[in-house]
C-alpha cells in the first residue's frame, strides 16, 4: 500500500509539471481521431482522486495481493485525458468522472461533459503483456467490423461501439495507452440472465449467433491480427498475400468495393494472444505471425516455449505449476507438438482457415437494454481478438456453456435429476435454474446443426479438442504445468487412426499413458475440491474478493487451511505466497 501511495504522489507531481502542448500521432481520413495541436487546461471535476484512478480498487486477492495490484497499477495523465475527450466530443470540460468496470487487465470509466456528451475510456494494465501492440489491433480490429458490417448489419449483429480517439503507445501526452469509446448506455446481459426466460433469451441468443456467423465466415488471407496498415511495418509476410483468402476462383481475393478498400485500409500483422507475449514471454526471440497456416502457427508456439526454456524461464520461480524435475517431459511434448503439426491438420482447408471471432463472449461483454427482450445492443472488450484457424474461433460461446455440474448434457433432451419431486422448494429452485442454463448450452448446439451445419461437424471431427485447444496447451505448458499438453498428445494418439493416413508421429508407451491419465483424474478432482472452496470463500477463480470482504475470507480461509488433507483433496491447498497464478503467469 505504501509503494501504490508512494507512485500517486509522484503520477501527481509529475502531471503538474509535464508541458502544456504536445502533438498526437496523425490518423487517415475515416480512422479514430489520434490527430491535432492543442494546449491542456487543466479544469476541475469530480474526478475520483488518484488512487482510485490508477490502483485497483475493486478487488484483493487472498495470496498474492501485493503482486497482483502491483502487475495492475496503471498510472496516467488524468488532465491530459479529459482534453483528448473533450476534443473528441468537441465539449469543453468534464464533468464528472466514475469508475464503471476494472476487470484483470484493464480499468474502464465514464466520462460526462459540458455538452452532454458520454464516453467510456479503458486504460489497459501492465498484465496485458504487449500492451501498445495489443491496444492497436483492438482499435483495428473494432474499425474493421464497423467497416465491414455497420451498413448492412445481417440480422441483428452487435457491432463494437464507436472509437473516439486512441493511442496505443506510452509516448502520448496521457502517459499511458487508451482507447476513448462512445458510451454504451444499457446493461450487461450478466445482470439479467439468471431471471430472464423464453423469448426474452431467445432474442439474446439470436443475436449472439448474428454476431459470430459473419466474422466466421469471412476468411482471410493469414493467421494473426488486424491492424492499420500503417501500424505494421511492411514487409514480405504482409505485403505478398493478400488480406481476404481467394474465393475459390483460383487465389483471388474478393474484388468488391468494399473488399478493396479494406484490403487498403487493414493488414494482418503478429498475433496478440496474450499467450505470446505475457511477461518473460514477450522478450523471447520467436515467429508470432503472421503465418500462412495452422501447421506453422503450432511450430513457432513450440518454438516459443522451447526457447524460453534455454533463455528466460526459472522452473524454480514462483507462480508457476511447472517445477525443475518437468523440464525434460516439457521438451519431450513440445518436440513431439512440431512433429505432429504437419499430420493433424485436416485436408478441407475450410476447418483451419482464418477467421475472426469475439475472443471472450461472455456474458459481462454483451450490453442489451434493461427490459423487454433481451437483444444484444452491442459486444464491448474486444481486447486480444485474433485472426486464427476456424477451429480454434468456433469454440461455443462462453456465455452460453453450461459448467454447473449439476445437470447432464450427454442427453438428447436436457433430463431432469430422477430425485427432483422428492427435493426440497429450496433445492428444486436450485436445480429449475441450472436446467435452464443447461437448455440454452444445448439449444445453441442444436440450432447450430440447423444453421451452420459445417460448424457443427467441426465440433465433431474426432481431434476437435486438439485443433482447438493445442496451441493454447503449448503457449501455457511452463505456466500451468505439462499435464494439459500431455493428456491431449495423448488423446491425438490415440484417435491417430481417424485423424490421418500417415504414421503417427507420436508414441507414448501404455505406462506412460495410464500414468498421465491417472494423473489427470486426480487434477480434475483437485479442481473440483478448489472450486467448492471458492464457493464457501466467496471469491473468483483468480483467488480475488471485494475489499470489504478481504479480512472475513482471509480468516475463513486460515481455518479451512487448517483442515485441508492434501491426500485427500489431490493437492496442496490453493492459497498460499507464490501460489500458481494465471494472471501472473
Amino acid at each position: 500500500m505504501h509503494v501504490v501511495k508512494a507512485r500517486a504522489a509522484c503520477t501527481v507531481l509529475t502531471q503538474r509539471c509535464a508541458g502544456l502542448r504536445w502533438i498526437l500521432r496523425a490518423t487517415s481520413l475515416g480512422c479514430p481521431s489520434r490527430s491535432k495541436q492543442f494546449t491542456v487546461r487543466f479544469v476541475t471535476t469530480s474526478r475520483p482522486d488518484i488512487e482510485i484512478l490508477h490502483a485497483c480498487t475493486t478487488s484483493r486477492w487472498l495470496c498474492n495481493d501485493d503482486l497482483q495490484r502491483n502487475m495492475r497499477y496503471a498510472p496516467f495523465n488524468a488532465d491530459a485525458l479529459e482534453q483528448i475527450v473533450c476534443r473528441s466530443v468537441s465539449a469543453q470540460r468534464c464533468v464528472s468522472w466514475e469508475k464503471i468496470g476494472e476487470g484483470s487487465y484493464n480499468k474502464v470509466f465514464r466520462l460526462l461533459c459540458d455538452n452532454g456528451a458520454e464516453v467510456a475510456v479503458r486504460i489497459p494494465s501492465p498484465i496485458v503483456g504487449n500492451v501498445e501492440r495489443t491496444t492497436a489491433s483492438e482499435v483495428a480490429t473494432m474499425s474493421f467490423i464497423r467497416d465491414r458490417w455497420l451498413s448492412e448489419k445481417p440480422g441483428f449483429m452487435p457491432i463494437p461501439p464507436k472509437v473516439l480517439a486512441w493511442d496505443a503507445t506510452y509516448r502520448n501526452p496521457v502517459g499511458t495507452p487508451f482507447i476513448v469509446v462512445e458510451y454504451v448506455h444499457g446493461v450487461t446481459l450478466q445482470s439479467r440472465w439468471a431471471k430472464i426466460k423464453g423469448d426474452v433469451v431467445a432474442a439474446a441468443m439470436d443475436d449472439i449467433r448474428a454476431l459470430e456467423s459473419p466474422l466466421l465466415h469471412l476468411p482471410f488471407a493469414m493467421h494473426g491480427a488486424l491492424y492499420f496498415a500503417d501500424d505494421v511495418p511492411h514487409h514480405a509476410s504482409t505485403c505478398e498475400r493478400p488480406l481476404f483468402l481467394g474465393n475459390g476462383e483460383g487465389n483471388v481475393a474478393p474484388a468488391d468495393e468494399v473488399s478493396l478498400q479494406l484490403s487498403k485500409k487493414y493488414v494482418i500483422g503478429p498475433t496478440v494472444d496474450r499467450g505470446w507475449w505475457r511477461g518473460i514471454y514477450g522478450h523471447v526471440d520467436a515467429n508470432r505471425g503472421p503465418w500462412p497456416d495452422m501447421q506453422s502457427m503450432i511450430e513457432s508456439a513450440a518454438r516459443l516455449q522451447l526457447t524460453a526454456l534455454d533463455t528466460a524461464a526459472d522452473l524454480s520461480a514462483p507462480c508457476l505449476k511447472s517445477q525443475p524435475s518437468d523440464e525434460p517431459l516439457l521438451r519431450v511434448l513440445l518436440e513431439a507438438c512440431i512433429r505432429v503439426a504437419p499430420f493433424m491438420v485436416p485436408t478441407d482447408p475450410a476447418v483451419t482457415q482464418p477467421v475472426l471471432n469475439h475472443p471472450d463472449l461472455s456474458l459481462n461483454n454483451l450490453i442489451t437494454s434493461p427490459e423487454g427482450p433481451a437483444h444484444i445492443r452491442h459486444a464491448i472488450d474486444w481486447q486480444g481478438t485474433t485472426v486464427a484457424p476456424f477451429a480454434m474461433q468456433c469454440v461455443l460461446p462462453h456465455a452460453l456453456v453450461y459448467t454447473g455440474g449439476l445437470i447432464r448434457l450427454d442427453d438428447v433432451l436436457v433430463p431432469w435429476p430422477d430425485n427432483f419431486d422428492e427435493m426440497t422448494p429450496a433445492e428444486q429452485t436450485v436445480i429449475e435454474y441450472h436446467h435452464r442454463l443447461a437448455s440454452r448450452h444445448k439449444k445453441y448446439v442444436y440450432e447450430t446443426l440447423i444453421v451452420d451445419e459445417f460448424r457443427y461437424d467441426v465440433w465433431r471431427l474426432p481431434h476437435y479438442e486438439a485443433l482447438a485447444n493445442l496451441v493454447m496447451y503449448i503457449t501455457r505448458c511452463i505456466a500451468d504445468g505439462p499435464g494439459d499438453l500431455h493428456g491431449c498428445l495423448i488423446d491425438l494418439q490415440r484417435n491417430w487412426d481417424k485423424v490421418s493416413d500417415a504414421p503417427c508421429p507420436l508414441n507414448f508407451n501404455q505406462e506412460e499413458i495410464a500414468s498421465a491419465m491417472a494423473q489427470r483424474e486426480d487434477r480434475r478432482e483437485y479442481r473440483c475440491h478448489v472450486e467448492n472452496l471458492y464457493t464457501e470463500l466467496r471469491c473468483r477463480d483468480d483467488g480475488s474478493v471485494e475489499p470489504e470482504r478481504y479480512e472475513i475470507a482471509k480468516a475463513l480461509m486460515e481455518r479451512r487451511r487448517a483442515v485441508w488433507d492434501e491426500a485427500a483433496m489431490k493437492g496442496p491447498f490453493p492459497f498460499y505466497e507464490g501460489a500458481h497464478s494465471y494472471h501472473l503467469t
